[in-house]
């Protein structure tokens, strides 16, 4: 999903100059943190996030908004000096590289409060899952509910290269499930619940997940543990942004919803799902409802409406994907990680050069695939994943641990309240 640690700048071992050093620049930063990827539960009546979109009738193929994201001219905007400052750099990184108008707005738009909420397809008083909600957001992004990936204009050329890879995937998961108490000893955050009270409400206390990658950052412990897994997502070069198992237990559900960002898509390839083809595992985007089939892949937009549910008796396996919406051009991409980046390690924008340049490789590290472990895997090299936990030390075992508690979703959603 989730992904901004509110708290990690409490917890550097370095202070942000001067200019940083105080409540207004903690509290720009919680702000964009709290709306840019953590917004919290709205009921559709919320007035917590002032709107300035209309919501509109749009078609699967539209997504450019009947108003601008700019705030009322009454409405006086100041922006934030973290704002400012990770604006400022993220120009001075990007704009000679391409057109970054979006991302710079998107920004802003985080920093203001501003909220995506329109109609989709429709208008929400036929039905409330026509709507898209969003408090991260790009314009101008083309809205579907489910996307075609068989389609070569949508270039996702790499579900079916994943696809490819199911039995391979599903083996090992159902080897590594196996012995439940091994992998919870061995492993990171196994099947963690939804953390937070606006997730646990939509998903409810039993959806729950195994973090492979957040936010483009690998799980050095749950990546070795499947290591056939991550090696196809990498393999299948897959645009990554999360990576995660996600198990749904029988007779369950999960709200209708939205994740709040709509330039991440949703895929999942199906593991396991209970009496598979007889429509007992479904998923509603929008107005339309499909299931689950084994090791078929799915992608939708999870900016829509959306709910689950598993009416069978048995528990419903997938491999979940958040990826970069095909809309982004690649430098788009670059500067929406970069803001990212900026929230964990606020150090990126240091005035100091050598805080920036620990920083820069701090990033690096975060960024890079665990090529040690896909070169030990090709080797046949064994449970890596077990020797690379034992080797971590309590102390950064526990920083670990806390640091990815309860991840396994782009974002808090916003749930909506019907029956």
């Amino acid at each position: 999903l989730t992904i901004i640690l509110t708290w990690l700048p409490t917890i550097l071992p370095f202070n942000i100059p001067s200019v940083h050093n105080n409540n207004a620049y903690n509290n720009a930063n919680n702000n964009l943190n709290n709306n840019l990827i953590k917004p919290t539960h709205m009921s559709p009546s919320s007035s917590s996030t002032t709107t300035y979109l209309s919501p509109t009738s749009l078609s699967s193929t539209s997504s450019s908004p009947s108003s601008s994201s700019t705030p009322p001219s009454s409405t006086p905007y100041r922006q934030s000096s973290f704002s400012k400052i990770v604006e400022r750099q993220m120009l001075d990184n990007f704009a000679s590289k391409g057109d970054i108008t979006r991302v710079v707005e998107s920004w802003r738009n985080v920093d203001k409060g501003i909220e995506l909420d329109r109609a989709y397809m429709g208008s929400p008083t036929e039905s409330p899952y026509l709507r898209q909600r969003a408090r991260s957001f790009l314009h101008n992004l083309t809205t579907t509910a489910w996307w075609d990936p068989s389609d070569p204009s949508n270039n996702m050329e790499w579900a079916k290269k994943l696809e490819d890879r199911y039995e391979d995937i599903r083996e090992e998961f159902l080897r590594v499930t196996s012995k439940p108490q091994e992998l919870d000893n061995v492993g990171n955050n196994v099947w963690s619940s939804a953390a937070d009270s606006s997730s646990a409400q939509s998903y409810g206390p039993d959806w729950k997940t195994l973090v492979l990658m957040d936010r483009t950052t690998w799980d050095p412990t749950n990546a070795a543990l499947f290591p056939s897994t991550t090696l196809a997502i990498l393999e299948s070069e897959v645009p990554c942004v999360e990576a995660f198992f996600a198990q749904m237990p029988g007779n369950t559900k999960i709200n209708p919803h939205t994740d709040s960002c709509n330039f991440i898509l949703t895929s999942h390839l199906a593991l396991i799902v209970p009496e598979n083809g007889k429509g007992k595992c479904r998923l509603q985007v929008g107005p339309e409802t499909r299931e689950w089939l084994e090791g078929k892949t799915t992608v939708f937009d999870t900016s829509i409406y959306h709910d689950a549910c598993n009416d069978s008796s048995s528990t419903r396996y997938i491999l979940m994907l958040r990826v970069w919406h095909p809309g982004l051009t690649t430098v788009e991409r670059e500067a929406l990680q970069f803001t990212f980046d900026c929230l964990d390690v606020p150090g990126l924008v240091s005035e100091d050069p050598a805080v920036r340049w620990m920083a820069e490789r701090q990033v690096e590290g975060m960024r890079s695939p665990p090529v040690g472990l896909m070169n030990e895997h090709r080797g046949g090299a064994g449970d890596v994943g077990i020797v690379a936990s034992q080797e971590l030390t309590k102390k950064e075992r526990k920083r670990r641990d806390k640091s990815n508690k309860g991840k396994g979703g782009f974002g808090k959603t916003i749930t909506l309240d019907v029956e």
